[in-house]
């Protein structure tokens, strides 16, 4: 496990501490905010190596807050595998078929299905046995979505020049674009060069019928506006922003790094 990130600000004595608990095959990200979510008191992101099943165990020995007494924790299952269907359509026994058929045989994983109301979709993924073991045992009472559940509450699909979310984090991004109040896209894509993340993103254009010049991107995550990676989306795309979060957190890291576990935060309140 590797340390990308750890900060500490505030004092948490005499507030209600709400945990919020990102968690990747690949990353593993926590945050201690108030109620509200919009004052952070300390956040951690870490790498995970591939085959490391005592990640668990490491990041609670690492970050000792973790044992403290919390009003509330939040998961977000930030895994790639899933499937989203419409509400009308969900057979839960078709999910995990077309889940399984999708991205092949599951061995070694939990599957879940949780409903998007907002959206009336279902949306069914698989967690790692040993992430949704250590989840369980350590945080017995939580809350728990998916990522691109928490994620497509974001997105406005309202116009009818579409909308992109794309997060990043050190080897993959998430994607999710919506137009003319349809979610079109929730999926996550590798990478290792600007060229590859362009590469996806105007192949989701061009297959949506979405123009370039009209489409808005939203951009969270890892990525820097001095980087490689962003001077290459700013030639494609006229519409570029960061979509930061909004809490107080006192840090020279810029605020969109940190923007899903803030939107995991804010849905303690």
């Amino acid at each position: 496990m590797k340390q990308l990130f750890h900060i500490k600000s505030g004092n948490t004595d005499n507030v209600l501490q709400v945990l919020s608990l990102r968690l990747g095959e690949r990353h593993i990200s926590f945050a201690i905010t108030n109620k509200t979510g919009n004052e952070l008191y300390e956040l951690a992101y870490c790498t995970i190596e591939e085959g490391n099943e005592s990640f668990g165990a490491d990041f609670t020995a690492t970050y000792p807050a973790l044992n403290n007494s919390f009003y509330l924790v939040l998961i977000a299952y930030d895994c790639p595998k899933s499937v989203l269907t419409p509400a009308s359509l969900y057979k839960p026994e078709e999910s995990r078929l077309f889940l399984t058929t999708t991205h092949g045989v599951l061995s070694g994983h939990h599957i879940i299905s949780e409903l998007i109301a907002e959206w009336q979709l279902y949306n069914t993924y698989e967690v790692p046995d040993e992430m949704h073991k250590w989840v369980n045992e350590k945080f017995p009472a939580t809350k728990s979505w998916h990522q691109y559940s928490l994620a497509v509450k974001k997105i406005n699909a309202a116009g009818q020049g579409g909308s992109i979310l794309v997060d990043f984090r050190k080897n993959d991004f998430t994607v999710l674009i919506a137009s003319n109040s349809r979610l079109m896209l929730a999926q996550s894509f590798p990478y290792s060069t600007p060229e590859d993340v362009v590469y996806y993103l105007l192949k989701a254009c061009q297959q949506f019928s979405l123009s370039q010049k009209e489409v808005s991107v939203q951009l969270s995550g890892l990525i820097d506006k001095q980087s490689a990676l962003y001077k290459e989306l700013y030639q494609y795309f006229i519409n570029l922003e960061f979509r930061e979060a909004d809490w107080n957190a006192g840090s020279e890291y810029p605020a969109h790094f940190f923007t899903s576990l803030n939107d995991l935060a804010q849905c303690a309140s």
